[in-house]
């Protein structure tokens, strides 16, 4: 089913007897004789659409070209494949062809449709001049267009009165054929009355594939893919037994989040290790939707019952709390992977088993492009008690939902609700699409989520916009979002800063001074101190190593510890308890007050390595690869 993720071409089969996908080259039922192969926009992460999808692209074309598509898509197997774009996009696979697709406008905050020639096909062969957006080209003006060039408007017979700038536009022959179709430059009345320049600038295409098939269910498709989904799931049973073998040292253990993919590889471990028994890890990161809380919890009343054990890593409020020390996450500034998941995961294994656990994820490389890179077997320097390795590494979402379809998998209800991937409601990674959805579906919760982006907008000073047009998602704007901020008339400042614990080195005749914002509490610094060196207290200071603090200030003649002074009391006065240290420290000598929800180091154990340094998010934010996929 096509070739790597972002190069090159991405294609899948179709049976055209089947009138169904197929994940091979050859039906089950009719093998080889009546497939054929169909282009698809790369990466070609192709899944099925539900009802709701269906009923979501019908408004869409509804209101565009005001005919129902539904008429078109009824009986029939609907796929979408999400495209690259400046924001989500996705293209509509029926009968073998591609019949168009959806964008949302990150300007107009809108979805917007399109049609492929064959989907126009389609529509004008049902409608005809029922539909709108359609224009009557002149029979001298199709050889050219044909050719590729734009369509002007002294070659224009007639157009449906509703056309603007911009709109998704049909091209007919006066002999009623479709032509092409294209982008409207000009409205109605300056196409009719033939004004000087384009008028609909013309998508190319080099062929045409319309055809029409018969209904289809989704048995048809599984029992057309049968022999092909088997070798995969075979394939991916084979790996996991090996790679349990390679690590025979190890417990192993499934993550399971709640979504798809985590889904189709807790299956593939019942069926591969049900009998000898494996652990399941959920992640609950304090921010997740509430159906899917409900629907893990019914997965361990069942599972349970059958000697699966079943381990929850809770991050509790760690988000709420953090946010107030990290300011609103980004895309190039995810802290909060690191406090809800990353953390919390580290010490749930640490306590479950200590010598680390050998963790099968439902991690795909047509997810990302750093997926795409990663081996199937890494080791997740943020969690390094895990051993993580991808069984479905190689396959495609729409591999993964016929493994769900055929094993009769309960999944997620989330799926149904127009909800892309299931996860933390308010993830930065999201993109505007899926935020509007949000806001559409789950208002409630979104409506949480926005409160607190107002309160950061007020103290940042920042324009209405920052929250309407997500610019929140970033802590410095991506080449993009600077486009959009400019076409919008816009100042994002990038300048802003939060940083609760501020400070200032300067030179003093005791050496380098590091001043604070706020007094240094020596109580609290005597609690972390020993990550620094060997720890002295006296009246009114304590020295950890080279530094001494005092309620002014730290002092030192190092520049370096100078720094390192400041970490410390950053960690001290700012932790959120996560826990992404605990589980680094080679010594055992740190942990997690269970009451303050900060950290404490053990002086009789810790041998000032400061490894715990080199991970807390306070001091060193960036994008980790999240390998756990909790």
């Amino acid at each position: 089913m096509g070739r790597p993720v972002f190069l090159g071409k991405a294609y899948i089969h179709w049976c055209g007897e089947c009138n169904v996908p197929l994940i091979g080259e050859s039906c089950a039922v009719h093998g080889k004789e009546k497939t054929f192969k169909l282009n698809i926009t790369p990466p070609g992460d192709l899944r099925f659409a539900f009802e709701r999808d269906i009923e979501f692209i019908r408004s869409i074309f509804k209101e565009h070209y005001g005919v129902d598509v539904g008429e078109l898509f009824e009986g029939k197997i609907v796929l979408l494949n999400k495209t690259p774009g400046e924001d989500d996009t996705y293209e509509m696979i029926v009968d073998g062809y591609v019949f168009g697709w959806i964008r949302f406008d990150p300007i107009e905050l809108r979805w917007k449709p399109g049609l492929k020639t064959e989907g126009a096909i389609a529509l004008w062969k049902r409608f005809g001049k029922k539909m709108r957006k359609w224009i009557i080209v002149d029979e001298g003006a199709i050889e050219p267009i044909l050719s590729g060039s734009n369509l002007l408007p002294v070659g224009i017979l007639e157009a449906e009165e509703s056309i603007k700038v911009s709109d998704d536009v049909v091209l007919i022959s006066p002999s009623g054929e479709v032509v092409a179709t294209g982008i409207a430059k000009k409205d109605y009345s300056a196409l009719i009355a033939r004004e000087r320049g384009t008028g609909v600038k013309v998508r190319r295409q080099k062929s045409v594939n319309y055809r029409e098939g018969r209904k289809t269910t989704m048995e048809d498709v599984l029992r057309a893919n049968s022999i092909e989904l088997e070798k995969k799931v075979a394939e991916a049973k084979r790996f996991m037994r090996k790679t349990a073998m390679r690590y025979s040292d190890l417990p192993i253990a499934v993550a399971f989040s709640g979504g798809k993919d985590s889904l189709a590889v807790l299956g593939l471990a019942l069926e591969e290790f049900g009998e000898e028994g494996f652990t399941v890890f959920f992640n609950n990161t304090g921010i997740e939707f509430p159906e899917t809380l409900e629907y893990v919890k019914e997965f361990q009343k069942e599972l349970e019952p059958k000697g699966i054990k079943f381990v929850v890593a809770d991050a509790g409020d760690a988000f709420w709390r953090a946010l107030h020390v990290f300011s609103p996450p980004g895309r190039d500034y995810r802290w909060c992977c690191k406090v809800t998941k990353l953390g919390p995961i580290t010490m749930a294994i640490k306590e479950n088993y200590p010598e680390g656990v050998l963790m099968f994820v439902g991690q795909r490389k047509y997810e990302s492009i750093k997926r795409f890179k990663q081996p199937r077997i890494w080791k997740n320097p943020w969690v390094p008690n895990e051993t993580g390795a991808s069984p479905i590494f190689h396959w495609r979402a729409l591999e993964v939902w016929l493994y769900i379809f055929s094993r009769g998998l309960k999944y997620n209800p989330l799926y149904e609700d127009r909800l892309d991937r299931i996860g933390c409601f308010l993830c930065p990674s999201s993109s505007l699409a899926e935020i509007y959805t949000l806001k559409e579906e789950k208002p409630e919760l979104w409506a949480k989520w926005e409160n607190e982006l107002e309160r950061w907008r007020r103290r940042f000073n920042l324009p209405e916009e920052w929250i309407t047009y997500g610019f929140w998602r970033w802590k410095k704007l991506s080449r993009g979002e600077k486009a959009i901020a400019r076409e919008l008339g816009v100042e994002i400042s990038e300048e802003r800063s939060w940083e609760p614990v501020k400070y200032s080195i300067e030179e003093t005749s005791e050496g380098l001074a590091t001043r604070f914002n706020t007094v240094v509490n020596l109580k609290r610094i005597h609690e972390v101190a020993p990550i620094l060196g060997e720890v002295e207290e006296g009246e009114n200071y304590i020295r950890a190593g080279k530094v001494t603090f005092r309620p002014d200030g730290a002092y030192t003649d190092d520049f370096n510890e100078a720094l390192q002074a400041y970490y410390l009391v950053k960690r001290a006065y700012e932790c959120v308890g996560c826990g992404v240290c605990v589980g680094k420290c080679p010594e055992g000598a740190l942990s997690i007050d269970p009451v303050s929800k900060k950290i404490m180091v053990n002086p009789e154990l810790c041998i000032h390595c400061r490894e715990c340094m080199d991970v807390c998010p306070l001091l060193k934010i960036k994008n980790p690869e999240e390998g756990s996929q909790l």
